[in-house]
């Protein structure tokens, strides 16, 4: 799935190959991945953004949203497997199968279409009004950005809670943009246990943990994210980040550090990867 870097980076790109664009054209080609889950009438083509100028791309934890002049925002999910194409004015690109919708473009720097693709159709798109309605429905419950978190704000989220760090971190809720391949890094790289009850977590823990999960992410972002089976940024390239990953995707697998067998376990309903030498599981009283 995609989290925050691959995101982040796609965010970042299409902040330069399609701003100041006007949407000339939409092709809805799927209409259930227009507001999946909610009671409303089919979205209309004003609805996501015909005739629109694109003013602002902003993302939250793994929601991307692209604003107009007037005010109307699509919010995007990628869900599993989804992704964003941007195709160049010069390019011919045949569509590819699990395309729900293009966007046709007036004015962009290079780009002349963008689409959205998501063969295993997790993901969405979520039409808003108004960024005030983006904020209190599509990211009211999301809570503050892994990229930008602090030690403070962290260790509020986490005081008082007895599951595991693995899970804590999951949650969208206490903290918006992480997922199975960067908590399993950042718990490595931090020295602590995934099951480490998170109300357990001293000062000086919760200070590293934030410095790396930070700085990971960053990495990561650098780096365009990481491919495990099918991401692809906006131009068709492929993240490099997963090269340095320590442990996540290596279960069986000698520890980077310390040479012993990393062990493995579904926690939260993920696999996954640890060094019990490297981190581990410290008992203590919440």
């Amino acid at each position: 799935m995609p989290e925050l870097p691959e995101v982040e980076h796609l965010c970042r790109h299409l902040r330069s190959s399609i701003q100041d664009a006007t949407i000339t054209e939409v092709h809805l080609r799927r209409p259930g991945i227009v507001n999946p889950g909610e009671k409303r009438s089919r979205a209309s083509s004003r609805d996501l953004l015909l005739d629109g100028t694109i003013c602002n791309l902003e993302r939250k934890g793994k929601q991307l949203a692209i604003e107009v002049e007037d005010g109307r925002i699509l919010c995007i999910h990628l869900g599993m497997s989804g992704r964003v194409q941007v195709i160049k004015r010069n390019e011919s690109v045949d569509l590819e199968p699990h395309t729900h919708c293009t966007w046709l473009l007036h004015g962009a720097p290079e780009a002349r279409e963008i689409r959205f693709v998501d063969p295993r159709r997790f993901g969405g798109l979520w039409t808003l009004c108004s960024r005030e309605k983006l904020l209190s429905t599509r990211w009211d419950q999301l809570g503050p950005d892994a990229l930008i978190v602090n030690p403070d704000i962290l260790a509020r989220r986490l005081s008082g809670r007895s599951r595991g760090l693995k899970s804590a971190l999951l949650d969208q809720g206490v903290v918006a943009g992480l997922g199975n391949i960067y908590v399993d890094e950042t718990l490595f790289r931090a020295g602590l246990n995934p099951r480490q009850p998170a109300g357990t977590l001293k000062p000086d823990e919760i200070q590293c943990l934030v410095t790396e999960m930070v700085g990971i992410l960053q990495e990561a972002i650098r780096m365009g994210g990481s491919t495990i089976r099918t991401w692809l940024d906006s131009s068709g390239k492929k993240g490099d980040f997963a090269s340095t990953h320590r442990v996540y995707g290596r279960s069986g697998c000698l520890c980077v550090s310390c040479g012993q067998l990393l062990k493995d376990k579904i926690i939260a309903q993920r696999q996954t990867v640890w060094c019990s030498k490297c981190q581990p599981l410290r008992r203590r009283r919440r």
